[in-house]
């Protein structure tokens, strides 16, 4: 028995050797992309017009960067070049008031507010007009638990990451509740279930849905017919042993993924955290490219993602309270 368990545990550490030795392998040969330049960083710790204690969500809508700052609860504006236009919010728990706001949506002129600790979605004009609001604390229809994203599909339906309840939430646009992917505080790797979702977005013609999975490191595709279609991510599209080094920079996996985002041509972009990079995919979740920085300008712990009509891609860096705007120049 005493050689069984020798030679057992001798096959573990063996193991994990021989997987921090592949690891630190493909983190040295990481492949990124050139041809993405960093063109402007803007932002700074702190508190008052240009400056963020923890930005999360981030959208481009009309020409202006919104930014979602959760611990100011509040929500700054800029242009395209990093200058500061306005902001509004305060703190609170009444309608029109954030505690805590994780990240927003634009959908036929009005702003969907994913409020984290209100436990809710306001819905805003862009200006910061407070018009209605659905959502309540708990874990059954209609209610939520620290929702941090959301997005609406092809059929008009608000499809929410209902982050401390482990799933996924649909509603109606009079915010009637419809479905729930995943099960309320049940947290599996299981295909049927989630850990942490903390992202969604559409595809370009609304019939697609992708959900980060981010603890369990995968992103799964819905359509907006309410039904599972696919997934990626690694390894296997489930959260094992290997991916907690934490150090696998293959591509179409993914450590410690935080923010999603879709640009015209349907390129889907993943803010690949641990691993300090972008990756870009198509819709059908084929890899692209990553890419990210070096030195000053590494990504640290990757906030929202959003993409301009020109292309330009904004990142919320959340280590130095910065945003940084990324442009394609092959």
């Amino acid at each position: 028995m005493r050689k069984v368990v020798i030679y057992f545990l001798g096959a573990v550490i063996t193991l994990c050797l021989l997987l921090g030795v592949l690891s630190a392998l493909a983190f040295m040969t990481k492949d990124l992309d050139g041809d993405y330049k960093l063109v402007a960083t803007w932002g700074e710790r702190g508190e008052g017009p240009g400056k963020f204690v923890y930005p999360a969500g981030l959208k481009v809508y009309k020409g202006e960067v919104f930014v979602v700052d959760v611990n100011s609860h509040n929500i700054q504006v800029f242009d395209l070049d990093g200058k500061y236009l306005r902001q509004f919010g305060t703190e609170g728990e009444g309608f029109g008031e954030f505690k805590r706001p994780w990240n927003i949506y634009f959908h036929n002129d009005e702003m969907y507010v994913a409020a984290y600790e209100n436990n809710r979605i306001d819905v805003l004009t862009p200006g910061g007009s407070f018009k209605r609001s659905f959502g309540s604390l708990g874990t059954g229809d209609g209610e939520m638990e620290g929702p941090t994203a959301l997005t609406i599909d092809g059929n008009d339906n608000i499809v929410i990451a209902d982050f401390y309840n482990h799933r996924v939430v649909r509603h109606k646009p009079d915010g009637k509740f419809i479905s729930a992917w995943g099960v309320a505080d049940d947290v599996s790797s299981r295909l049927d279930r989630f850990n942490y979702p903390l992202d969604v977005i559409t595809s370009r013609d609304g019939k697609l849905v992708y959900v980060l999975d981010s603890g369990n490191e995968r992103i799964k595709v819905y359509g907006s017919d309410g039904e599972y279609k696919f997934k990626w991510g690694g390894p296997f599209g489930y959260n094992t042993l290997i991916t907690y080094f934490h150090w696998f920079p293959f591509d179409g996996w993914f450590s410690d993924p935080k923010s999603l985002a879709i640009d015209k041509q349907g390129k889907i972009y993943v803010g690949d955290a641990s691993n300090k990079r972008v990756q870009v995919f198509d819709e059908a979740g084929n890899f692209i490219s990553a890419f990210g920085g070096t030195g000053k300008d590494e990504f640290g712990t990757i906030g929202g993602i959003d993409v301009a009509d020109d292309g330009s891609i904004f990142v919320v860096n959340q280590p130095t309270r910065t945003i940084q705007k990324w442009q394609y120049k092959p």
